[in-house]
């Protein structure tokens, strides 16, 4: 039986003119996706990298001129991943909420996957670019990830074998994502996205807004942010953090805690 404020939650829900998804990594672990939650994370999933690189060295474009073959090993087989993962069923029940009402996804993952369960991609902001796409290191020139030949991945070492992609002109590519230390980001799709969404905040400020937050963590808070962020901007509105950890917004009324996964989060609150 469900405790008063999930009966509030889901009244919120059912009742709200607009619905915001803002997702983190967490939102992915339920499909099989890794978070890279701090080193040890990362090493789990790519343990010839432990001890010599973290996420950080590796998301960054830096690595990309040092290590070629270990940028593309890494990048590469994530591509890969996210090419095959079926999201999971939360996507389907956000989905079913969203069919309701006017809403907006913003993530900070890279990996693609709203769009891939169905979602407009007009109502989707990618804070963090996508890995679908490729952007050339010379001219910055955007091209689609799907136009080059999958990469062959030595799994042993994490090192993609030749041929790297390259532009029609020879020059080495790069996924379309904000690194770290990053300067030579092309934004502009996700400029444009933004523009979207910001046109969204406008149409519905004087409107009862939720927003539900799924598995954003506090090392990169790009989400919590922007979370704030709409509290701040629309005043009749609630924010529902899905995360088993880091429910720092205790007591304040404007924040319901759910301390479960997404999936199970998303299950809980599911009033359909």
């Amino acid at each position: 039986m469900l405790g008063q404020d999930y009966i509030q939650m889901q009244n919120f829900l059912k009742e709200c003119d607009a619905l915001i998804i803002t997702a983190g990594a967490g939102m992915g672990v339920d499909s099989g996706l890794p978070d890279f939650r701090g080193d040890q994370g990362f090493w789990k999933a790519y343990r010839p990298f432990q001890n010599k690189y973290g996420f950080q060295d590796c998301a960054n474009p830096e690595f990309l001129k040092q290590h070629p073959h270990l940028f593309w090993g890494f990048y590469g087989h994530r591509l890969d991943l996210y090419t095959n993962t079926i999201p999971h069923q939360g996507f389907q029940i956000l989905k079913q909420w969203c069919e309701q009402k006017d809403y907006f996804i913003v993530t900070s993952n890279v990996d693609g996957q709203f769009q891939k369960a169905g979602f407009n991609q007009n109502k989707v902001y990618e804070i963090h670019g996508s890995i679908h796409t490729f952007q050339c290191t010379q001219c910055n020139k955007l091209y689609l990830a799907n136009q080059f030949p999958k990469l062959t991945i030595d799994l042993q070492k994490f090192e993609a074998e030749d041929p790297l992609p390259k532009c029609e002109f020879n020059h080495t590519l790069r996924p379309n994502i904000l690194m770290f230390n990053d300067w030579d980001w092309n934004s502009i799709i996700y400029t444009k996205q933004e523009e979207n969404f910001d046109q969204f905040i406008k149409k519905h400020k004087n409107n009862k807004v939720c927003v539900i937050e799924i598995g954003a963590g506090t090392a990169i808070p790009s989400i919590r942010l922007k979370g704030d962020r709409i509290l701040f901007d629309i005043e009749n509105s609630i924010l529902i953090r899905i995360n088993p950890s880091e429910n720092e917004s205790e007591g304040n009324k404007k924040y319901y805690n759910v301390k479960k996964g997404g999936l199970e989060g998303i299950k809980l609150l599911n009033y359909l």
